[in-house]
């Protein structure tokens, strides 16, 4: 366990803050972000830093990193700043929620972010990278590429393959042994039941909305 900084300042970055603070033996104990995205000096009494004077602030390998951002241009963002971090010298962190259920050897990259109550079963291989959301439930034998990002409540049955660069909505759910190219987009609640090619999109059906007041509507 170290002293960690975290790129980002938005809301992936304060979730993974207080996922170190409270819930790891990790010392947060800055911020960075590109310097056209640097609208404030200081976050949770932390200094926050341009990225590109971060290693003379907080310089490797004294420091570690977590690149905390979300899944803009389709995990792009991220997998950039990823990148150069690992240029610059940083060890990339990864965290696993105590809250989260794992089986023995799960293989995980690093960078990744394992969120409260995730279900992860045996024989399952995580990419470098990677964010699973809470409640997302992770079968056998999955395999996820890297720099992909499953919002909370995903569910992947056992035997699925993720290509890299891919995002999952809220409560997506991919069938077994289900193959998904890299950099699909899968939106909340949407269901997969075959193969995707790269660079798929799916969207899940939106509830009807009703022509209706629910003063109308009788109680139960």
């Amino acid at each position: 366990m170290g002293k960690v900084v975290l790129f980002g300042n938005k809301s992936a970055a304060r979730e993974a803050y207080n996922d170190l603070a409270y819930f790891s033996g990790h010392e947060v104990v800055g911020f960075t972000v590109d310097r056209g995205y640097l609208d404030e000096e200081v976050l949770y009494a932390l200094p926050v830093v341009p990225f590109d004077e971060v290693v003379r602030a907080f310089p490797p390998p004294q420091y570690q990193m977590l690149i905390a951002v979300g899944y803009t241009s389709v995990n792009r963002l991220r997998a950039e700043r990823y990148a150069q971090a690992k240029d610059m010298g940083y060890e990339l962190i990864s965290f696993v929620s105590p809250r989260a259920t794992t089986y023995p050897g799960l293989q995980t990259g690093d960078n990744c972010r394992i969120s409260h109550n995730a279900v992860i079963f045996q024989d399952v291989k995580i990419g470098n990278d990677v964010a699973i959301g809470a409640g997302t439930m992770i079968g056998h034998d999955v395999t996820i590429g890297d720099h992909c990002f499953l919002s909370s409540g995903v569910g992947l049955s056992g035997g699925v393959t993720v290509g890299p660069y891919c995002f999952m909505g809220t409560n997506a759910t991919i069938r077994n042994r289900i193959q998904i190219g890299r950099e699909c987009v899968i939106g909340a609640g949407a269901l997969v039941l075959e193969d995707l090619a790269d660079r798929s999109v799916c969207l899940g059906t939106a509830a009807e909305l009703l022509p209706i007041s629910s003063e109308r509507l009788s109680p139960p």
